[in-house]
């Protein structure tokens, strides 16, 4: 692991601590029911760091293996040899697993994993695309605006549309790959090949009737 934003004064021996409030994150539904902080917590006596689930009940946090309702920060971890430092990892009870809590701490910086890109996982749904099949005689690609003309001739043909995807904002990583999942989709072209009895009066060569 990398140490990132490293906030620590030489000058004055201590941390430039920044104050996090409202963390959101959701105790895993699987062995391990851990959870990582976005930054390394303070390491303080007593500690900073408050833990509560979503409801408003605060968890009790202990410096063992904890019970249901209890929390257990990793400060006997040493990150890099820096005794302030840890993972910012916390563990819970598996009787609190996938509810939700909400985190308060001082954070000191951010330790980056260099495996993350390869090893990150998100989940995802399905496309939100349904499967079409639209039946055109011929298509040619303007971009220009379509009018009607005049005459006393008519037809009817098909067009295919191309949209803008995702608009532009802010999002998470797992809301933006989620929107590019939504909007997959593959393009197939098919040719076929009919015939039919005009029977008509249109010098098609197959004028069997009359106009």
């Amino acid at each position: 692991m990398a140490i990132v934003d490293y906030r620590f004064d030489p000058f004055l021996n201590s941390f430039n601590v920044k104050p996090i409030s409202g963390e959101i994150h959701k105790i895993p539904t699987n062995s391990p029911y851990e959870i990582k902080l976005v930054e390394v917590p303070q390491k303080t006596d007593p500690s900073t760091l408050r833990v509560a689930f979503s409801t408003g009940e605060a968890l009790t946090e202990v410096s063992a293996q904890p019970a249901q309702g209890q929390y257990w920060p990793d400060y006997l971890t040493t990150a890099h040899g820096i005794p302030d430092w840890n993972t910012g990892t916390i563990l819970f009870n598996a009787a609190d697993a996938g509810k939700t809590v909400v985190v308060s701490y001082n954070g000191i910086g951010t330790l980056v994993d260099s495996r993350i890109a390869s090893q990150l996982t998100v989940n995802v749904s399905s496309s939100t695309q349904p499967d079409r099949e639209a039946i055109v005689s011929s298509a040619l690609s303007y971009d220009v605006a379509i009018s009607t003309g005049s005459g006393n001739m008519h037809g009817t043909r098909g067009r295919l549309l191309t949209h803008r995807g995702i608009g532009a904002g802010t999002y998470t990583l797992g809301a933006l790959l989620q929107k590019l999942v939504n909007l997959s989709h593959t393009q197939e072209y098919k040719q076929d090949n009919y015939s039919y009895n005009c029977n008509c009066d249109c010098n098609c060569g197959d004028d069997g009737g009359s106009s």
